[in-house]
């Protein structure tokens, strides 16, 4: 992997960042302007490999990880660039000067920051792709000059008649990003493939089993033992019937854990809007 890049860099140096694609494209090629590697890291960064753009994402808050999850469950999203790069550059230094706002410069420099949005999001409609812009922030962090910054962007995607959208913790649902992160990884399993139960099928006999005086790792055990299957292979392809819309174990209104309760809905939750 490549080093990381300047936090003092010149305009030469960013033209050739810019010349590079970083923060431009679509899909599996697109490369976010912003590594976690760029940034100073205070522990909130964090990587995830995508089963949409089956890429790794790279974010640098638990927020923005947060709103990765969310809108990867989402049925119709067909894509996700984070840390997109609002190009070409001098047109957020003209919207800047429009506002009457001072640009944002990098640091110990008079170089332009080239400014990015958290998420842009491709949505699949009935009448073709929707692009959602999201950004990203705690609402302690919403001080006067992120407002400003906020507006810039906001200028930026309005002028392209794409809807912009701030996401917070005050607008994110409480437990859904938790409880899908806790199955995220059966995305990914191996032994899902190689089974010859279904995720579907197993899914069924969790829920035949279920009962409110057992806990999520008993349910999965005695599930697991009927099916012959061990039991990470059970948590596997319960994990990826949940991500598809398939389970009624209610994953939004109560954290699971191993060894907590768990609540069943009375069908499958099909289709969520969170963006």
């Amino acid at each position: 992997m490549a080093g990381s890049k300047s936090r003092m860099p010149s305009v030469q140096t960013v033209e050739g960042w810019i010349r590079a694609g970083f923060g431009q494209g679509d899909g599996a090629k697109y490369k976010p302007f912003l590594y976690v590697r760029d940034v100073p890291s205070s522990g909130t960064s964090c990587m995830i490999k995508s089963r949409t753009t089956n890429r790794t994402h790279h974010y640098l808050s638990k927020q923005e990880f947060k709103t990765h999850l969310l809108t990867e469950y989402q049925a119709d999203t067909i894509d996700i660039r984070e840390q997109y790069a609002l190009l070409p550059w001098n047109e957020t230094q003209l919207i800047s000067q429009s506002l009457g706002i001072r640009h944002p410069i990098y640091p110990g420099t008079n170089t332009p920051i080239v400014m990015t949005t958290d998420l842009l999001v491709s949505m699949q409609r009935t009448d073709g792709t929707e692009l959602i812009a999201l950004s990203v922030k705690l609402t302690k962090d919403l001080g006067p000059r992120n407002l400003e910054k906020l507006l810039i962007e906001r200028s930026y995607w309005e002028r392209r008649g794409i809807c912009w959208s701030l996401v917070t913790e005050k607008n994110t649902p409480k437990y859904l990003p938790e409880n899908l992160q806790f199955f995220e990884a059966s995305l990914h399993d191996e032994r899902v493939t190689a089974s010859v139960v279904t995720p579907l099928e197993f899914t069924k006999e969790f829920e035949k089993n279920w009962a409110d005086s057992l806990s999520f790792n008993q349910i999965m055990a005695l599930t697991s033992k009927q099916m012959d299957l061990d039991v990470a292979t059970g948590h596997s392809l319960l994990g990826v019937s949940v991500w598809r819309h398939q389970s009624r174990l209610d994953i939004a209104n109560s954290v699971i854990s191993h060894r907590g309760f768990v609540k069943l809905q009375p069908s499958a939750v099909n289709k969520h809007d969170y963006i």
